[in-house]
């Protein structure tokens, strides 16, 4: 991702409803063939627990999403996969770890949380549409 976003466009996409935000997802992502994660120095991901029976990976379709996080966690920064990475790989090992995706949390920590399978199966649809 070669562009910065605007703050308002940013802002705008944070105020979103959690399904409002998975739709711009969904899309974004299969646009631009990318997604973002927060990690650490040693490539640790961010994985949040919010409660004791739910853990999930919180991605972003632009790295300025995942910076907006920087003042919540200080030590991570924003980190690409390419989408077809994140299809083959990432979603197949977070379903066997029993984890989930958290897609788009925004300041206020909403998160539409999705089984990695169901999330491989709706980006594969959309990506339907550009073939």
């Amino acid at each position: 991702m070669s562009y910065r976003m605007h703050p308002k466009q940013l802002e705008n996409v944070f105020a979103l409803t959690s399904k409002q935000r998975y739709e711009h997802f969904i899309s974004k992502v299969c646009d631009w063939e990318e997604l973002w994660i927060l990690e650490d120095n040693n490539e640790n991901f961010l994985i949040i627990t919010p409660q004791q029976d739910l853990e999930y990976l919180p991605v972003w379709p632009h790295a300025d999403y995942a910076l907006a996080f920087h003042e919540v966690y200080p030590s991570l920064k924003p980190s690409q996969i390419q989408l077809d990475t994140f299809l083959e790989i990432w979603l197949p090992n977070l379903n066997n770890d029993g984890l989930k995706a958290g897609v788009l949390p925004n300041l206020g920590t909403t998160v539409w949380n999705i089984d990695p399978l169901d999330l491989k199966e709706e980006l594969e649809n959309e990506l339907k549409q550009y073939e």
